[in-house]
């Protein structure tokens, strides 16, 4: 399903970026886990891809960390984000691995 909203660029997006974290600067799926991280992505909620409304509708933005937004990106496409791997070769605990649950 595609959206009939257009994608928001360029000084328009970099306006709504600025208010929004003005006001929202923590990653809004961190804060859902107990934790503290400052939101970089400006997120579509429900994506324009799966019919979500664009910025101009508040109630379908949120603020993410880059993790948090790699991993709900990749499941809005119906995908997986590919796990960090440390160096001992154990998964490395990043806050958006609270989203691969479920």
């Amino acid at each position: 399903m595609f959206s009939r909203h257009k994608r928001i660029r360029g000084r328009r997006l970099q306006e709504y970026r600025a208010r929004w974290f003005s006001v929202h600067p923590l990653c809004a799926e961190c804060e859902r886990n107990g934790k503290v991280r400052l939101a970089t992505q400006l997120d579509h909620i429900v994506a324009l891809t799966n019919g979500g409304t664009d910025f101009d509708q508040p109630g379908n933005r949120q603020g993410l960390c880059d993790d948090c937004h790699e991993v709900k990106s990749a499941r809005d496409k119906g995908q997986r984000s590919a796990r960090a791997i440390g160096l001992d070769g154990f998964p490395i605990e990043r806050p958006a691995d609270a989203l691969h649950a479920g």
